[in-house]
């Protein structure tokens, strides 16, 4: 069977490419009869604006100021809808400079500079064959969650793109450049807060130095920035998130079906020692097993994720491909694919159960050899 299968690669790379043109077509639809006429409404790019002009116009301590977020919002345009911005400060430090353009261009430039990180992610990261390469590219760009995130401004697709960049880096030897460029996680840190623990028990000590000293310096600066007064106002945000009224922010994550409470909380345990465990046996043998089940372990161990954020399951893909996925891993691939692809209908349970499914089979796969090229010393 599995030779049948792969004698057909040719088969498979076009299937995958229709498949892949068919979904881009369809979102395209979607994004531009829905999201792209309601972007007042459904681009969170006005959040992350909203609370830089109440950092440009009353301080950065304020940007969690439930009542100055909602002015700075409907300040932008007839009919936008306020909802709080809960991201860390760097994202509103990111799109200041957009303030001095009009919202319409600021969503097109942000946009623009989505789909960029997408293709970024991609050439960096995608199988080298050059069929297999197009298949992937609207593959990637068709699935759902990933067009998601860019119709309404989610910052995920940055986060893709800084871990493959990362990822670029350590391969060429720049261990201490791929710990800055890692900081870039910030921006939306559930999505790969592990991937620096990891690369650190797998033997990348620059990498995680770099890291750490680099997101040493951005906290400290959104500190000062923030004040006493701010970093309470961002705790009593962020404690909203554990109300009822944040279901919906947790409907793709373990704490959907588990809650929040003790049961959530021995499960994140298992499976912060099953990823940081999956890392360590991984020592010495390159940074593609370790990054994968750092972001693996990440999206189960965060309590707060929307299906857009799945995306980064693709780039986990990406880096188990170039070591050689098994036939079991090339099966969760193809399953996770469609149930993202449908998550909207098939919701969370599915899609958890492939998740720590791909956790495990990275967990059991025998340490790689070690690679003399990438050992951090």
């Amino acid at each position: 069977m599995l030779s049948y299968v792969r004698s057909r690669q040719r088969l498979w790379t076009a299937v995958g490419g229709a498949v892949g043109l068919i979904l881009v077509a369809w979102d395209a639809w979607a994004a531009a009869t829905t999201f792209l006429p309601q972007y007042a409404i459904r681009n969170d790019l006005r959040l992350a604006m909203g609370a830089a002009l109440v950092g440009w116009q009353q301080g950065y301590g304020h940007i969690y100021d439930l009542s100055a977020q909602q002015h700075a919002i409907e300040s932008l345009g007839s009919g936008f809808n306020p909802q709080p911005f809960i991201s860390p400060p760097p994202l509103a430090w990111l799109v200041t400079p957009l303030l001095a353009l009009p919202f319409t261009v600021a969503v097109a430039i942000w946009t623009t500079l989505l789909i960029a990180a997408l293709v970024w992610a991609w050439y960096l990261l995608a199988p080298p064959d050059r069929p297999t390469r197009a298949a992937h590219l609207v593959l990637w760009l068709g699935l759902f969650p990933v067009a998601f995130a860019v119709m309404v401004g989610q910052p995920g697709p940055l986060v893709a793109a800084a871990v493959a960049s990362a990822w670029w880096l350590i391969r060429k030897q720049h261990h201490l450049w791929a710990g800055v460029v890692l900081t870039a996680i910030v921006i939306k840190p559930q999505l790969a807060l592990l991937v620096p623990l990891c690369l650190l028990l797998a033997g990348y000590h620059r990498v995680f130095g770099a890291w750490l000293a680099a997101s040493a310096v951005v906290g400290v600066a959104a500190l000062a920035m923030l004040g006493t007064d701010g970093v309470q106002r961002y705790l009593d945000v962020l404690a909203q998130t554990q109300t009822a009224a944040w279901d919906i922010t947790r409907r793709y994550s373990i704490s959907g079906p588990l809650g929040l409470g003790p049961v959530l909380n021995v499960v994140q345990g298992v499976v912060l020692v099953a990823t940081l465990f999956t890392a360590w046996r991984q020592r010495g043998g390159g940074p593609e097993i370790p990054i994968a089940a750092g972001i693996a372990g990440s999206l189960l161990f965060t309590p707060y994720l929307g299906f857009q954020d799945f995306l980064m399951l693709v780039v986990a893909g990406w880096l188990l491909l170039r070591v050689g996925a098994t036939p079991l891993q090339i099966g969760l691939l193809v399953v996770g694919y469609a149930l993202l692809e449908l998550a909207l209908l098939v919701l969370a349970i599915p899609i958890l159960v492939v998740e720590v499914a791909l956790l495990v089979s990275l967990l059991v796969r025998p340490p790689a050899q070690t690679a003399r090229d990438l050992r951090d010393v």
